[in-house]
């Protein structure tokens, strides 16, 4: 007779908390770096070399998303396949084996078309140098990435927090660096990247290489992770010309420094990546994988949802009651109203993009991750039209729109074609309390820094009580008690 399983949901989201606060700091260390160098970078390089490098740095991120060849998608899905440690060594070898010939790939790539790059991105071939530093760069973050995900697969958060710090570290102190010796400024924070990866994953190789590596490989599972990985370069692709083809219209129709000006204020929004979004993805990821076949596994999903959204409307609150007084703080170029509403519409698209890791579950239970090229290349489409027409008009609010139009359109259509393989109720009413709740902070944030300047003693009391609101009326009693448990611990 076979035993129902199930999974005690507390304690799982107790998992869920614990690891993410621990990737959350990691996160924070990865992403810190680009957050510590904006200012630096955008106080080093002019206006024109800054929008350069944002162009650089998203060329990069295409031809990762592309030659990666979706490793780190698809080895969590196949590695809980198997049971043995023996067996699922051999998984990770094989991936990496696959994923090893990717990063030879780009390098090569890099070598024969930056050149080509530059004169398409900046008019000359100037930049070609700095190009061919930011994929090789690419090529061993990625490779790192995928170190780093085979950690969350053994659930060695601390670990990946040190190897995050040490990225941080050599990150910064490499840009520095060569920002003293190089004549080109621009390839100085490439450079840094190459050395920094470089060491990491010379470090990582000398820890953990006789543990992880197998002698064998598996032959049954190429074919499974190249079909899943392919899969996923493709919606990767979509993915990334979401978040580009901002930049490419802006540049087309306004000028390289209002690229750059565009791109800061996104990169500041991208704190709720490193906030939020990134941890919860790396103790999501492996846990959905690994208790999928958990009777009550719905009512996991049900719950660490609405927690994943009422936690990011937070952060959305809190960074438009205070966005005046601490983005001055990282772009140095200048901030006024415009910029402070691209910010605020920026982190709220990226927030609902961030649901994408939930709504999009039963494609990967089925391995049918190829219908989310679906919604990214329908999405980005939705987003040139949409910037074709309000760029031209209200320049970079315009393009700031047309973003959150499509990273809201991704989960929906996700959610739509998923939930024919698999689905969860989601609590409409606690998210409609915490948005009815939030509402007041969100409206003074666009339109209140122009309007009416609140003096910040009073939207600190503002924020105090709009938080014991949500925490009375947006939590249930046990997760109250979760959360009294964890500040108990903290302060002891």
């Amino acid at each position: 007779m076979s035993v129902i399983q199930t999974i005690s949901i507390g304690a799982k989201i107790k998992e869920v908390g614990r690891h993410s606060i621990i990737y959350g700091l990691g996160s924070v260390s990865q992403s810190a770096a680009g957050l510590i160098l904006l200012p630096i970078l955008t106080g080093s390089l002019s206006k024109d070399d800054f929008g350069a490098y944002s162009l650089i740095v998203m060329v990069a991120g295409i031809a990762s998303a592309v030659f990666y060849f979706g490793m780190a998608s698809a080895l969590p899905r196949s590695y809980f396949d198997y049971e043995s440690a023996d067996d699922r060594r051999a998984v990770f070898t094989t991936a990496f084996i696959i994923m090893l010939a990717g990063a030879f790939l780009q390098a090569c790539f890099a070598y024969y078309f930056a050149e080509n790059i530059s004169h398409y991105l900046v008019g000359s071939n100037e930049r070609t140098d700095a190009i061919v530093a930011a994929l090789i760069g690419g090529a061993l973050g990625f490779i790192n990435t995928f170190f780093f995900s085979y950690l969350r697969l053994l659930r060695k958060s601390i670990s990946s927090v040190i190897f995050s710090v040490i990225s941080l570290g050599g990150s910064v102190g490499m840009t520095f660096y060569f920002l003293a010796l190089s004549a080109d400024k621009l390839i100085a924070p490439f450079k840094a990247i190459i050395f920094t990866q470089a060491g990491i994953a010379l470090i990582f190789a000398l820890i953990y290489g006789k543990s992880i590596f197998s002698l064998r490989i598996k032959l049954v599972e190429i074919p499974k992770l190249l079909h899943f990985g392919i899969a996923s370069i493709v919606a990767s692709f979509g993915a990334m010309l979401i978040e580009s083809l901002d930049r490419l219209m802006i540049q087309h129709y306004m000028t390289l420094a209002d690229v750059g000006t565009y791109s800061a204020a996104f990169r500041v929004a991208m704190l709720i990546n490193v906030i939020l979004i990134l941890p919860f993805s790396q103790i999501w990821s492996p846990m959905m994988m690994e208790y999928r076949n958990k009777v009550n596994i719905k009512d996991l999903f049900t719950h660490v949802f609405s927690l994943f959204l009422i936690l990011g409307g937070i952060i959305v609150m809190v960074s438009s009651l205070f966005a005046q007084e601490f983005l001055p703080l990282l772009i140095r170029s200048g901030v006024d109203s415009d910029l402070i509403i691209i910010f605020l519409i920026s982190m709220i698209g990226l927030l609902l993009y961030g649901a994408t890791g939930f709504v999009s579950a039963g494609l990967f239970y089925e391995r049918k991750v190829h219908l989310l090229s679906y919604a990214y290349y329908g999405s980005a489409f939705l987003k040139a039209i949409i910037g074709f027409i309000l760029i031209p008009s209200i320049g970079l609010i315009g393009a700031s729109i047309s973003a959150i139009c499509a990273y809201s359109t991704v989960p929906f259509v996700i959610y739509t074609m998923s939930k024919n393989y698999f689905s969860f109720r989601v609590e409409w009413r606690r998210i409609g309390i915490f948005f009815i709740i939030s509402l007041p902070a969100l409206i003074y944030g666009f339109f209140g820094n122009s309007l009416y300047e609140v003096d910040v003693i009073v939207r600190l009391v503002w924020l105090g009580f709009t938080l014991v609101l949500i925490y009375l009326k947006c939590f249930s009693l046990s997760e109250r008690l979760i959360f009294r448990n964890f500040f108990q611990k903290v302060i002891s």
